[in-house]
């Protein structure tokens, strides 16, 4: 079967496992579980689980478990996100608090995580239940040190990488080494794996941020400048404090320190990116991370998921 047509298989799948896994007493929650899996997006992480499943040699059924379990606690976290943030929109579609409040998006998040936490309980191994409760508190501690310092300027990228390790690269981590323990691997096998999936949610994540700078638009789904536009320090952006002269510094940290930042800003930072060849410098980056990533699948023989998971890695290599 070609990648596309695996890839689309797989999501129908995953989709049908969170139907079976979200209960829903209420109406309220009928409706939320009808907008979780609607919205779904491309259910990366449960069918990287997957793919390193098969890469692995895994006969059983249980991925489609453990994916969906991922993907409920990641469902989670949007919804808590999207308050936080205050976000109107995701992926092109209303938020859960713009569409049904504050308080049944924080809910509902909550409702998500607990059916995720259950059906995990149910599949009676110590070892997943530990990855996963501990992914859970990473997200909450980087939740709270994001909310601390995402519009601080003294962030450093020290700050940036504990931030995104836990809103984003630890259920990475934590669905590769999940294939290990479904496989019975030994414990330095499921190490570099988790070690692979972090790697992979890192590099994830700081291609989404540089998107916002240089690719964001209809073909992203994103909307351009965002995350400038509501000051955060994002990762383009503190390479460029990175490198930069104390002028250029001190003029980036005055577009931030704006209470609201327009069109002309937009090309003032633009424009800085542009002078220190943080475009350049980021696609160089996220190559060498992607050959890395690579080398690691090498050593597994060729398979249909491993071409799927090379297919999703070379999309992560330009900006």
């Amino acid at each position: 079967m070609k990648a596309k047509g695996l890839k689309d298989l797989l999501v129908r799948k995953f989709d049908k496992k969170l139907k079976d896994i979200i209960d829903e007493d209420l109406r309220i929650l009928a409706e939320i579980k009808e907008y979780t899996i609607r919205s779904g997006g491309k259910r990366i992480r449960p069918i990287l689980h997957y793919c390193l499943c098969k890469i692995l040699g895994y006969k059983g059924d249980k991925y489609s478990d453990v994916g969906a379990i991922a993907e409920l606690i990641h469902a989670a976290s949007l919804l808590h996100d999207d308050v936080v943030d205050e976000a109107q929109t995701r992926r092109g579609m209303p938020s859960v608090p713009s569409k049904f409040g504050n308080k049944t998006s924080i809910l509902a998040g909550d409702y998500l995580l607990a059916c995720g936490i259950d059906h995990l309980n149910s599949l009676g191994s110590p070892d997943l239940m530990d990855l996963f409760t501990t992914v859970i508190k990473d997200l909450s501690v980087s939740e709270l040190i994001q909310m601390e310092w995402e519009k601080n300027p003294k962030i450093t990228l020290d700050i940036y990488n504990k931030v995104v390790y836990g809103k984003t690269a630890s259920l990475f981590g934590a669905v590769s080494e999940a294939a290990g323990i479904l496989v019975d691997a030994p414990k330095k096998t499921r190490k570099k794996l988790h070690e692979f999936g972090i790697r992979l949610g890192s590099l994830f994540q700081k291609q989404d941020d540089a998107i916002d700078y240089f690719q964001a638009g209809d073909q992203t789904g994103k909307i351009p400048l965002k995350d400038f536009r509501n000051g955060l320090y994002t990762y383009p952006v503190l390479k460029l404090l990175e490198i930069a002269d104390k002028n250029d510094k001190k003029l980036a940290h005055s577009l931030f320190a704006k209470e609201e930042r327009n069109s002309d800003d937009d090309l003032v930072i633009l424009s800085l990116l542009n002078r220190y060849n943080i475009r350049k410098n980021l696609n160089e980056e996220f190559v060498a991370d992607v050959e890395g990533l690579l080398n690691f699948l090498k050593s597994y023989p060729e398979s249909n998921e491993g071409n799927l998971v090379k297919e999703q890695f070379r999309k992560l290599m330009e900006v």
